[in-house]
């Protein structure tokens, strides 16, 4: 009972020193643990173990050993004496001849031989050679005070036991050099990610990623791809060790097959091809391709807000495997590429907008010149002009002239084109200065809009056509002779009656038909008698609710205001179609113009 007992005590003892073996990262607490319990199953006094310095070449004596790990070692053996423990032995050298392999007696200990102090009985030792495959890891060494202390049964196990150190050391090497590497592909992937993320040029950003992927994963050539002009195609932006230059060439392969490149697309996962020979898309490929001699490939889809923008691919020529490892720095790679190539795709986007809103503002500029600076100066007459423009340029214009042969008259025009932004602008400066050229001969208002007619026709290339109220003022009589080409009827608010009537006239748009007719009309402005023309930016303004201003609410509010001179009954207008609108975006120019004739 009672060896069975003990039996089962070495059993328990033996399984604690494999479990410690199985679970060890860390060497040095790992020795020291399976150290102290084998001493203790061995029923002996002390151990210690000898680590090899792998990193040193053996030269022509002893190779270099260190201690390691120490158990219960006698004053005679302190660990921390040079003296006793830097000099060689006879199981270092021992261990290195042929045939070491399993644990033995030391035929002569010469360090416990020239141990200086109380050795505590310790005479002998037994060792054991540590190893992995050929190489000698290290020493197990285990003492006692006589030879009996090592049986067979002994001796077997030092060696089982050395035999697993042997193993677990290795396997805790391999774990510090992948911990090592790991440390480096971090570096690496930090040092990218900070050069990648700190380029704003789209460009750039393309052509260091290529560079670097290829570097850094250790393959022969890598490319990007990004979508296309044509669609279903993503088409190569920049490369590294190719043959060929397929960016310049103009190269593009498919996005929406089913296999190879585009399944990496469509699936959002890397797609890896460690043999191009044995790929089922070896007859399809191009000769282009082919002569670039890849085994193998993988291609990760950049990935942003869920889609892909694009594919980071990577080649090699010899055949090699692209571990779990490899590829997912590959992955990590591409997502920190995406979130680049999108930054600097933003910022691109940027630079072109502000560019852009530099244009429009010298455009608004231009056209702002294109307009009166001032309103006239006449005696008995006021004017006051509101204009608005819906974005930075506008299709609204309006203009006054005088008739250097015709003295006391004034041509009044107030015109919109159908649309907005710079086409509305551009139409807006042709026809303006075609109305202009065409007033200044002294013809009546329909006669210059009928001849205006086919010039704006002419050029106008992009659909568009044009709105326009035409009027010539006789100053001294108050006599407004007037044409409608489409445009809102002006209102006409008499002083006498306080009555508010549209000023009539049939006609059609400019720029649409080649052979128009327009009707020809006059009123008599009497002192204190006041003339509003406007554009329909005006009456469609909105509110909140999408409710329009209107024509009413527009009369209603000069209705409120009658009596006031020209600006005042400007600023009441504005003033009422603000509150009505209120913070509603602005859909359209706006242009009021108001004439009135002093009381």
């Amino acid at each position: 009972m009672y060896a069975e007992t003990q039996l089962i005590e070495k059993l328990t003892k033996l399984n604690h020193i494999a479990e410690t073996l199985n679970r060890a990262v860390d060497v040095g607490g790992m020795l020291q643990d399976v150290l102290a319990d084998l001493v203790q199953l061995m029923g002996l006094e002390a151990g210690w173990i000898f680590l090899k310095d792998l990193d040193t070449p053996d030269g022509a004596g002893v190779p270099p050993y260190a201690l390691a790990a120490h158990c219960d070692l006698p004053p005679a053996l302190d660990p921390g004496n040079p003296d006793t423990w830097l000099p060689g032995c006879n199981c270092q050298r021992r261990i290195e001849e042929p045939g070491a392999d399993e644990a033995y007696n030391a035929i002569q200990c010469s360090r416990l031989g020239h141990a200086q102090g109380d050795r505590r009985g310790l005479a002998v030792h037994a060792s054991a050679a540590l190893r992995s495959g050929d190489r000698t890891l290290g020493i197990l060494n285990v003492a006692g005070p006589d030879w009996s202390s090592f049986s067979p049964q002994a001796l077997a196990l030092l060696t089982n036991v050395g035999s697993q150190i042997g193993v677990a050391l290795e396997r805790a090497r391999l774990f510090d050099l992948m911990r090592e590497q790991r440390v480096s592909e971090q570096a690496a992937l930090l040092s990218f990610s900070n050069q990648l993320l700190g380029r704003l040029d789209l460009d750039d950003v393309i052509h260091y990623l290529v560079e670097q992927v290829r570097q850094i994963v250790q393959v022969d050539a890598s490319a990007l791809l990004l979508p296309g002009e044509e669609a279903g195609f993503l088409q190569f932006r920049a490369t590294s060790g190719w043959r060929s230059d397929p960016v310049a060439e103009r190269r593009q392969i498919r996005a929406d097959g089913e296999r190879g490149p585009a399944q990496a697309m469509r699936t959002l996962q890397p797609h890896l091809e460690e043999d191009v020979e044995q790929s089922d898309l070896a007859p399809f490929l191009p000769d282009w391709l082919s002569a670039e001699g890849f085994h193998g490939y993988a291609v990760v889809p950049l990935l942003v807000e869920g889609l892909s923008i694009g594919l980071l691919a990577v080649q090699w020529r010899q055949p090699r495997l692209l571990d779990e490892s490899g590829l997912r720095l590959l992955r990590l790679m591409a997502n920190q590429a995406a979130i680049a190539i999108e930054k600097a795709r933003l910022h691109r986007e940027e630079v072109k907008a502000h560019a852009l809103e530099r244009e429009m503002e010298l455009g608004r500029q231009i056209q702002l010149s294109l307009l009166p600076k001032d309103t006239p100066v006449l005696p008995g007459w006021e004017f006051a002009v509101y204009y608005q423009a819906a974005r930075q340029v506008g299709g609204d214009f309006y203009d006054f002239f005088e008739f250097p042969s015709v003295p006391g008259k004034l041509g009044l025009v107030v015109a919109d084109v159908m649309g907005k932004g710079v086409p509305a602008a551009l139409f807006m400066a042709v026809s303006r200065t075609v109305i202009r050229t065409m007033s200044l001969s002294g013809a009546s208002p329909s006669e210059v809009l009928t001849r205006a007619n086919p010039l704006i026709l002419k050029d106008g290339h992009a659909d568009l056509f044009l709105t326009a109220f035409y009027a010539i003022l006789d100053t001294g009589s108050g006599r407004l002779v007037y044409a409608n080409a489409g445009h809102n009827r002006p209102l006409w608010q008499q002083a006498a009656t306080g009555q508010i009537q549209e000023l009539a006239a049939n006609g059609i748009v400019l720029g649409v038909l080649a052979g128009i007719d327009l009707e020809e009309r006059a009123i008599d402005a009497a002192p204190g008698d006041m003339l509003v023309f406007y554009t329909d930016g005006v009456t469609e303004a909105m509110d909140a609710d999408h409710r329009q201003f209107g024509r009413e609410r527009l009369r209603a509010a000069l209705a409120a205001c009658a009596g006031a001179g020209a600006q005042q009954a400007l600023d009441s207008v504005v003033s009422v179609l603000g509150e009505f609108t209120g913070d509603t975006e602005q859909s359209d120019d706006i242009t009021i113009l108001v004439v009135r004739r002093s009381p």
